[in-house]
């Protein structure tokens, strides 16, 4: 009998211990438009922001450096995104020309040059 109340103790213990006590976690949707992904536009080219480290023999000439990061004007139904403009990149970021790969250009941050990847 006493292995039984024991049992039954623990278990209602363990139910006890599993119930959760906070609110349940909800993705609130706001009205800002959202991009599938981080990019800079050059000329009328959006290329898509990785994380892949470059090799400093990758790094060409200089393009630019990004003029506006666009991200907090995404609601704004006038806003046309330009050459230089980036939703993710702080101003001031150095752009360069891939020197092996149109379809790729280099940004830098931090002094070091990582891969961003033409989008169609």
């Amino acid at each position: 009998m006493l292995k039984k109340t024991i049992f039954i103790a623990f278990f209602s213990l363990t139910l006890v211990g599993c119930a959760s006590t906070k609110e349940p976690i909800l993705i609130e949707s706001t009205e800002e438009a959202s991009w599938a992904y981080e990019f800079v536009r050059v000329d009328e080219i959006s290329f898509q922001l990785t994380q892949k480290e470059a090799e400093e023999s990758a790094k060409g000439d200089l393009i630019g450096e990004v003029q506006r990061n666009i991200v907090d004007m995404d609601t704004d139904e006038e806003l046309v995104e330009q050459h230089l403009d980036s939703n993710s990149l702080p101003p001031g970021t150095a752009l360069y020309k891939h020197t092996e790969n149109n379809n790729f250009i280099l940004y830098e941050l931090d002094d070091k040059c990582y891969i961003a990847e033409k989008r169609d």
